[in-house]
Protein backbone atom coordinates (compact mmCIF):
# COMPACT_ATOMS: atom_id res chain seq x y z
CA UNK A 1 0.00 0.00 0.00
CA UNK A 2 1.40 3.41 -1.23
CA UNK A 3 2.52 5.16 1.94
CA UNK A 4 -0.08 8.53 1.33
CA UNK A 5 -2.76 6.18 1.11
CA UNK A 6 -1.61 4.44 4.35
CA UNK A 7 -1.07 8.21 5.86
CA UNK A 8 -4.75 8.79 4.52
CA UNK A 9 -6.13 5.59 6.43
CA UNK A 10 -4.73 6.06 10.01
CA UNK A 11 -5.31 10.01 10.11
CA UNK A 12 -9.19 9.95 8.77
CA UNK A 13 -9.61 7.14 11.38
CA UNK A 14 -8.12 8.81 14.36
CA UNK A 15 -9.70 11.77 13.11
CA UNK A 16 -12.87 10.73 12.69
CA UNK A 17 -13.18 8.61 15.53
CA UNK A 18 -12.10 11.90 17.53
CA UNK A 19 -14.53 13.95 16.02
CA UNK A 20 -17.61 11.79 16.79
CA UNK A 21 -16.17 10.95 20.66
CA UNK A 22 -16.01 14.66 21.10
CA UNK A 23 -19.56 15.50 19.79
CA UNK A 24 -21.10 12.62 21.92
CA UNK A 25 -19.39 13.63 25.25
CA UNK A 26 -20.91 17.04 24.40
CA UNK A 27 -24.63 16.11 23.46
CA UNK A 28 -24.74 12.82 26.00
CA UNK A 29 -21.60 12.38 28.33
CA UNK A 30 -19.67 8.39 28.86
CA UNK A 31 -23.10 7.32 27.43
CA UNK A 32 -22.34 9.48 24.08
CA UNK A 33 -19.12 8.46 24.09
CA UNK A 34 -19.86 4.47 23.52
CA UNK A 35 -22.71 5.52 21.24
CA UNK A 36 -20.55 7.66 18.73
CA UNK A 37 -18.14 5.48 18.83
CA UNK A 38 -20.32 3.13 17.39
CA UNK A 39 -21.52 5.69 14.67
CA UNK A 40 -17.78 5.66 13.84
CA UNK A 41 -17.47 2.14 13.04
CA UNK A 42 -20.80 2.05 11.66
CA UNK A 43 -19.71 4.75 9.22
CA UNK A 44 -16.46 3.39 8.49
CA UNK A 45 -17.59 -0.08 7.74
CA UNK A 46 -21.07 1.43 5.72
CA UNK A 47 -18.11 3.24 3.36
CA UNK A 48 -15.52 0.19 2.78
CA UNK A 49 -18.22 -2.39 2.38
CA UNK A 50 -21.62 -1.27 2.16
CA UNK A 51 -21.21 1.56 -0.39
CA UNK A 52 -20.72 0.39 -3.55
CA UNK A 53 -24.05 -1.61 -3.37
CA UNK A 54 -25.97 1.34 -1.91
CA UNK A 55 -25.03 3.65 -4.92
CA UNK A 56 -25.44 0.82 -7.66
CA UNK A 57 -29.08 0.13 -6.17
CA UNK A 58 -30.26 4.03 -5.61
CA UNK A 59 -28.65 4.62 -9.33
CA UNK A 60 -30.00 1.21 -10.69
CA UNK A 61 -26.90 0.96 -12.37
CA UNK A 62 -26.15 -2.65 -14.03
CA UNK A 63 -23.18 -4.44 -14.59
CA UNK A 64 -21.81 -3.57 -18.09
CA UNK A 65 -20.48 -7.21 -19.31
CA UNK A 66 -20.07 -9.19 -22.65
CA UNK A 67 -20.87 -7.40 -25.69
CA UNK A 68 -19.07 -4.07 -26.45
CA UNK A 69 -19.44 -3.23 -29.70
CA UNK A 70 -17.90 0.44 -28.92
CA UNK A 71 -14.45 -1.27 -27.45
CA UNK A 72 -14.40 0.52 -24.15
CA UNK A 73 -13.75 -2.50 -21.90
CA UNK A 74 -11.21 -3.93 -24.32
CA UNK A 75 -9.58 -0.44 -23.75
CA UNK A 76 -10.40 -0.71 -19.75
CA UNK A 77 -9.10 -3.97 -19.37
CA UNK A 78 -6.14 -3.48 -21.57
CA UNK A 79 -4.80 -0.38 -19.92
CA UNK A 80 -6.01 -0.52 -16.48
CA UNK A 81 -2.26 -2.01 -15.18
CA UNK A 82 -0.34 0.86 -16.97
CA UNK A 83 -2.58 2.68 -13.76
CA UNK A 84 -1.81 -0.03 -11.25
CA UNK A 85 -5.02 -1.10 -11.14
CA UNK A 86 -5.72 -4.99 -11.34
CA UNK A 87 -9.45 -5.11 -11.62
CA UNK A 88 -11.76 -2.66 -12.84
CA UNK A 89 -15.89 -3.07 -12.58
CA UNK A 90 -17.72 -1.63 -15.25
CA UNK A 91 -21.77 -0.34 -14.68
CA UNK A 92 -24.06 1.40 -16.67
CA UNK A 93 -27.28 3.72 -15.40
CA UNK A 94 -30.40 5.32 -16.94
CA UNK A 95 -29.86 8.18 -14.23
CA UNK A 96 -28.86 11.33 -14.80
CA UNK A 97 -25.23 11.27 -13.43
CA UNK A 98 -21.77 12.38 -14.79
CA UNK A 99 -18.93 9.29 -14.46
CA UNK A 100 -18.47 7.67 -11.48
CA UNK A 101 -15.39 6.29 -10.04
CA UNK A 102 -14.93 4.47 -6.81
CA UNK A 103 -11.73 2.24 -5.15
CA UNK A 104 -13.04 -0.17 -2.59
CA UNK A 105 -8.83 -1.61 -2.85
CA UNK A 106 -6.03 0.00 -3.83
CA UNK A 107 -6.10 -1.92 -6.71
CA UNK A 108 -9.80 -2.37 -7.62
CA UNK A 109 -11.94 0.01 -9.12
CA UNK A 110 -15.29 0.74 -9.87
CA UNK A 111 -16.73 3.15 -13.10
CA UNK A 112 -20.21 4.20 -13.69
CA UNK A 113 -21.71 5.61 -16.65
CA UNK A 114 -24.63 7.00 -18.05
CA UNK A 115 -26.32 4.32 -20.92
CA UNK A 116 -25.95 6.80 -23.75
CA UNK A 117 -22.70 7.94 -23.11
CA UNK A 118 -20.17 5.94 -25.11
CA UNK A 119 -23.00 6.15 -28.31
CA UNK A 120 -22.20 9.89 -27.84
CA UNK A 121 -18.44 9.58 -28.44
CA UNK A 122 -16.42 9.00 -31.61
CA UNK A 123 -14.25 5.96 -31.43
CA UNK A 124 -10.79 8.04 -30.50
CA UNK A 125 -13.32 9.39 -27.89
CA UNK A 126 -14.13 6.48 -26.42
CA UNK A 127 -10.21 5.85 -26.09
CA UNK A 128 -9.80 8.72 -24.12
CA UNK A 129 -12.50 8.13 -22.16
CA UNK A 130 -10.80 4.95 -21.04
CA UNK A 131 -7.62 6.48 -19.86
CA UNK A 132 -8.61 9.88 -18.30
CA UNK A 133 -11.26 7.43 -15.95
CA UNK A 134 -8.05 5.26 -15.48
CA UNK A 135 -5.80 8.63 -15.03
CA UNK A 136 -8.37 9.92 -11.82
CA UNK A 137 -9.09 6.22 -10.07
CA UNK A 138 -4.76 5.88 -9.93
CA UNK A 139 -5.04 8.87 -7.74
CA UNK A 140 -8.62 8.54 -6.06
CA UNK A 141 -8.15 7.68 -2.79
CA UNK A 142 -10.56 4.38 -1.83
CA UNK A 143 -10.92 6.02 1.75
CA UNK A 144 -11.88 9.12 1.69
CA UNK A 145 -14.34 9.24 -1.07
CA UNK A 146 -16.35 6.70 0.25
CA UNK A 147 -16.03 7.74 3.62
CA UNK A 148 -17.08 11.78 3.17
CA UNK A 149 -19.77 10.72 1.04
CA UNK A 150 -21.33 8.23 3.30
CA UNK A 151 -21.63 11.37 5.87
CA UNK A 152 -22.46 13.65 3.59
CA UNK A 153 -25.88 11.11 3.46
CA UNK A 154 -25.78 9.99 7.29
CA UNK A 155 -25.92 14.13 8.21
CA UNK A 156 -28.53 15.05 5.66
CA UNK A 157 -30.15 16.90 8.30
CA UNK A 158 -26.99 18.93 9.18
CA UNK A 159 -25.69 20.42 6.27
CA UNK A 160 -23.35 23.23 7.83
CA UNK A 161 -21.86 20.13 9.89
CA UNK A 162 -21.49 18.22 7.02
CA UNK A 163 -19.84 21.20 4.89
CA UNK A 164 -17.65 21.84 7.31
CA UNK A 165 -16.15 18.44 7.55
CA UNK A 166 -15.80 17.98 4.20
CA UNK A 167 -14.18 21.57 3.35
CA UNK A 168 -11.58 20.35 6.09
CA UNK A 169 -11.03 17.19 4.62
CA UNK A 170 -10.80 18.09 1.18
CA UNK A 171 -8.90 20.86 1.61
CA UNK A 172 -6.12 18.80 4.16
CA UNK A 173 -5.25 16.31 1.48
CA UNK A 174 -5.91 18.35 -1.60
CA UNK A 175 -8.11 16.53 -3.48
CA UNK A 176 -8.03 19.63 -6.17
CA UNK A 177 -4.87 19.15 -6.39
CA UNK A 178 -4.92 15.24 -7.06
CA UNK A 179 -7.54 16.05 -9.80
CA UNK A 180 -4.92 18.70 -11.92
CA UNK A 181 -2.89 15.47 -11.46
CA UNK A 182 -5.20 12.68 -13.11
CA UNK A 183 -5.80 15.55 -15.75
CA UNK A 184 -1.88 15.67 -16.60
CA UNK A 185 -1.35 12.11 -16.33
CA UNK A 186 -4.08 11.74 -18.64
CA UNK A 187 -2.62 14.11 -21.26
CA UNK A 188 0.53 12.31 -21.04
CA UNK A 189 -0.35 8.69 -21.37
CA UNK A 190 -2.97 9.81 -24.44
CA UNK A 191 -0.42 12.64 -25.61
CA UNK A 192 -3.40 14.86 -26.27
CA UNK A 193 -2.38 18.88 -26.34
CA UNK A 194 -3.76 20.70 -23.58
CA UNK A 195 -6.45 21.91 -26.02
CA UNK A 196 -7.51 18.83 -27.27
CA UNK A 197 -7.56 17.74 -23.07
CA UNK A 198 -9.68 21.20 -22.74
CA UNK A 199 -12.20 20.13 -25.19
CA UNK A 200 -12.61 16.40 -24.32
CA UNK A 201 -13.60 17.52 -21.03
CA UNK A 202 -15.88 20.72 -21.93
CA UNK A 203 -17.82 18.39 -24.21
CA UNK A 204 -18.34 15.52 -21.22
CA UNK A 205 -19.89 18.58 -19.19
CA UNK A 206 -22.41 19.50 -21.82
CA UNK A 207 -23.89 16.12 -22.18
CA UNK A 208 -27.58 16.81 -20.78
CA UNK A 209 -27.62 13.66 -19.34
CA UNK A 210 -24.58 14.49 -17.17
CA UNK A 211 -26.77 16.94 -16.06
CA UNK A 212 -28.14 16.34 -12.89
CA UNK A 213 -29.38 18.48 -9.98
CA UNK A 214 -29.58 15.90 -7.33
CA UNK A 215 -27.12 13.26 -7.80
CA UNK A 216 -28.25 10.91 -4.90
CA UNK A 217 -24.89 11.52 -2.65
CA UNK A 218 -22.99 10.37 -5.25
CA UNK A 219 -21.34 13.81 -5.84
CA UNK A 220 -17.93 12.78 -4.27
CA UNK A 221 -17.29 9.87 -7.07
CA UNK A 222 -17.37 12.40 -10.21
CA UNK A 223 -14.98 13.11 -12.63
CA UNK A 224 -16.52 16.08 -13.57
CA UNK A 225 -16.33 19.54 -12.23
CA UNK A 226 -19.14 22.01 -10.41
CA UNK A 227 -20.56 24.16 -12.91
CA UNK A 228 -20.37 27.03 -10.96
CA UNK A 229 -17.99 28.81 -8.20
CA UNK A 230 -18.62 27.75 -5.10
CA UNK A 231 -16.38 29.08 -2.09
CA UNK A 232 -17.34 26.39 0.41
CA UNK A 233 -16.94 23.42 -2.40
CA UNK A 234 -17.37 20.03 -0.02
CA UNK A 235 -16.46 17.80 -2.91
CA UNK A 236 -13.11 19.20 -3.54
CA UNK A 237 -13.21 19.40 -7.13
CA UNK A 238 -12.23 22.39 -8.79
CA UNK A 239 -15.05 24.24 -10.81
CA UNK A 240 -15.23 23.59 -14.53
CA UNK A 241 -13.65 27.73 -15.53
CA UNK A 242 -10.85 26.82 -13.14
CA UNK A 243 -10.04 23.78 -14.40
CA UNK A 244 -10.17 24.65 -18.10
CA UNK A 245 -7.51 27.66 -17.20
CA UNK A 246 -5.34 24.90 -15.18
CA UNK A 247 -5.25 23.01 -18.82
CA UNK A 248 -4.83 25.48 -20.86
Amino acid sequence: MPMRVLTQVWVFFVALIFLFLLLGFQLAGRAGLLIAFLISLIVVYAALQRGIRLFRKKLNAQEFSGNDSSGFLTDIHTNKLRFGLRKINVYRTEHNTPPLIWKNKPEVGHIILNFKLLDNLNPQEIKFLSLFLLAHLQNRSFLLTPILSVIQQSFFSFNIFSIFLSVIVTTLFKTKADVYKSDNKFKSIAEVSNYELGFFINKLHCFEFHQSKKQLGTEFFSVLSLNKNDVLNMHGIPNLNLRLEKIM
